[in-house]
Order: C-alpha cells, then structure tokens, then sequence
C-alpha cells in the first residue's frame, strides 16, 4: 500500500527550492529515495530519535550525493502505513540529526518538543 511522502503545505516552497541547488546526480538519487519510500519505511540505521512521541525522524543517505541527507519524520501516531514528512534537505558533515530535527521542529510546529536520540548522541 502506497504511502503519501509530501512536505508540510506550509513548508512546500521552501523544501522545493532546497531540491534546486543540488546537482542532477543528487537529485536522481533524492526521486529514487521519494518513490522508495511511499512502499517502504526507512533503514533502521539512519533514525535519528523520536520527536514530541510521535514522529521518527531519519537523515537518509541519498545514493550518489555523499553530502547530502533526505531529512524525513514518520508520524508514528497514525496507522500505518505512516504518512512520511519531507523536510528537505540536511548537510551529511554537519550533525544531520540534529538540522533533521530542528528542521521537524519547525515545519510541525513544535515548540520545545520532547526529543529522544536513537544512538544516545548526534553520532551522524
């Protein structure tokens, strides 16, 4: 069952204009990782925590782009298939987990969320 992997509406032009700069290489392996997720959740490896108790964030690899990450929540309060947030894109060398989550934060409207890191720390 197919999934909808869209940015909040808020935040649609924004995210849009992030998938402008990156090169056409980048941008292959972010359509790739789009359609891929509208059947499948993402690696386990690449979560980032739990948001406000209810969105997984991911900063996910993007094939081909080795500095850039695809910045994602799962709403988790929902039944699945869970509805997948974009949010745009996050620099691989720059604490990824943490600009994914401070992304998150903004684009759902959190203010001082609950936040509870998957690896202990910011190890991406």
């Amino acid at each position: 069952m197919r999934r909808a992997v869209e940015p909040v509406a808020a935040y649609l032009a924004e995210v849009l204009a992030e998938f402008d700069a990156p090169s056409t290489q980048c941008m292959l392996g972010v359509d790739l990782l789009l359609e891929e997720l509208e059947l499948n959740d993402p690696d386990l490896t690449e979560r980032c925590g739990l948001l406000a108790d209810r969105y997984e964030i991911y900063a996910i690899e993007i094939p081909r782009c080795a500095h850039l990450r695809l910045a994602v929540s799962l709403q988790i309060a929902k039944d699945p298939p869970w509805p997948c947030i974009v949010h745009g894109l996050v620099r691989s060398k720059d604490h990824p987990c943490e600009a994914a989550r401070r992304k998150a934060e903004r684009h759902l409207g959190l203010i001082h969320p609950s936040w509870e890191a998957a690896h202990g720390d910011d190890k991406f």
